[in-house]
């Protein structure tokens, strides 16, 4: 009987479990430049686009867990925020107080995978997941999460999707001047890159 290949396996899956588990706890660092969030806004009569310009944030591995992502911490600078035109931005940093709160943060606290593989997803075959999180916008917190899609591209993560914020819920007056009435629904689209560890592409 020839044990040499039943031995060869298990010692594949021993170094492939233990250089997984050398990774836990690590953080990943998001990379800005290849991550977007943008958001729509409906107003009487049209609709406005904006971006973020300045963020930061960064993903813990949890070895044990599927997917091995299941924390992050996101942080948006809201004097960054723009929607392309100076005077409608001067009115929504005014609206969002910069001064008192100068960040809207996202802290991921849960994610579950739906469908797909989490280790062989790619762009043409993302993976699909729930993601759960609390969302701190003017200084108040609320539960905030949604669908999301997920694959792995070389040595970065890559997480998208859209979500909607009500900002009626965090205690943003709805905006009316005159003949103007913004609405409290605002749409967004994201797309955050982090930066796996060195390595951290052959536990794929």
């Amino acid at each position: 009987m020839n044990l040499r290949t039943p031995l060869l396996n298990l010692t594949a899956v021993a170094a492939l479990l233990l250089s997984s588990r050398c990774f836990a706890g690590q953080n990943l660092p998001l990379d800005a430049k290849g991550s977007s969030l943008t958001f729509v806004g409906d107003a009487t009569l049209h609709t406005f686009k904006g971006e973020a310009k300045e963020f930061s944030g960064s993903a813990t591995i949890d070895a044990d867990a599927i997917p091995p992502v299941q924390k992050a911490s996101l942080r948006f600078k809201t004097a960054s925020l723009t929607t392309f035109n100076d005077k409608r931005d001067q009115n929504m940093r005014n609206w969002l107080k910069i001064e008192v709160h100068p960040d809207v943060t996202f802290a991921l606290e849960s994610v579950k995978l739906i469908e797909g593989d989490s280790k062989q997803a790619d762009a043409q075959h993302p993976a699909r997941f729930t993601v759960n999180g609390t969302l701190t916008l003017n200084g108040v917190k609320q539960p905030f999460g949604g669908a999301a899609l997920g694959w792995r591209d070389k040595d970065r993560l890559i997480v998208s999707g859209d979500a909607v914020v009500d900002t009626s819920k965090f205690g943003l007056p709805q905006i009316k001047q005159a003949f103007l009435t913004v609405g409290t629904q605002v749409k967004t689209s994201y797309r955050f890159s982090f930066i796996l560890p060195p390595g951290y592409a052959a536990t794929k």
